[in-house]
């Protein structure tokens, strides 16, 4: 199976689920991650704005906060992307392409630090040894390479049905170290 044939079949798949599966499936990823110490002990979650289908990510930013960890979500700049640290919703602003960013703020964009933060990573599908497939741009895999060494404990949420049995990667593919779907929770190292 070729990327794209996978990114186009998972994207089906996922664009079928009824609202009430999407909530109920998305509650018990939430619910696996709180329960995570790589949660609970974090002060920084670092962690994509939900779009269309996607495992829902804004109770969780919105649980975060209430837990008292400082929140960055990502913007794509030109070729690249970067980390701004929001305190609500309300400042988000729709990319061309319909996603909700966080606007240009020299003062709240992450500059790289050596504290134990999560990754919350987005992706089409992943398998059980923490490959992935992205969206195809790789804005993840560069910044996380770019971050090595800044301690992150990177952690894909999925659908069950987006775990696959093999996924090939490529050398410069960054790999999650956690997969949690609504029914397993899979350590990937």
């Amino acid at each position: 199976m070729t990327k794209s044939f996978v990114r186009s079949n998972m994207k089906n798949l996922r664009n079928a689920l009824t609202s009430e599966e999407q909530q109920s499936f998305s509650r018990a990823i939430q619910e696996r991650l709180f329960g995570l110490y790589e949660y609970q002990a974090c002060k920084r979650i670092f962690t994509f704005i939900s779009f269309q289908a996607e495992v829902d990510t804004c109770p969780m930013i919105t649980r975060a906060w209430r837990d008292q960890k400082r929140v960055f979500v990502p913007k794509a700049e030109q070729n690249r992307m970067e980390f701004y640290e929001i305190h609500s919703f309300d400042h988000l602003i729709k990319s061309q392409f319909g996603v909700l960013e966080p606007p240009v703020n020299e003062e709240t964009r992450y500059v790289g630090d050596k504290e134990a933060k999560l990754m919350i990573l987005p992706g089409l599908a992943f398998d059980r040894t923490g490959n992935r497939i992205g969206y195809g741009a790789g804005y993840y895999d560069r910044f996380l390479s770019q971050h090595e060494h800044d301690h992150f404990t990177k952690i894909a949420v999925a659908y069950d049905f987006q775990v696959l049995e093999q996924i090939m990667a490529e050398e410069y593919d960054v790999k999650a170290d956690i997969l949690l779907t609504p029914s397993i929770k899979i350590l990937c190292k």
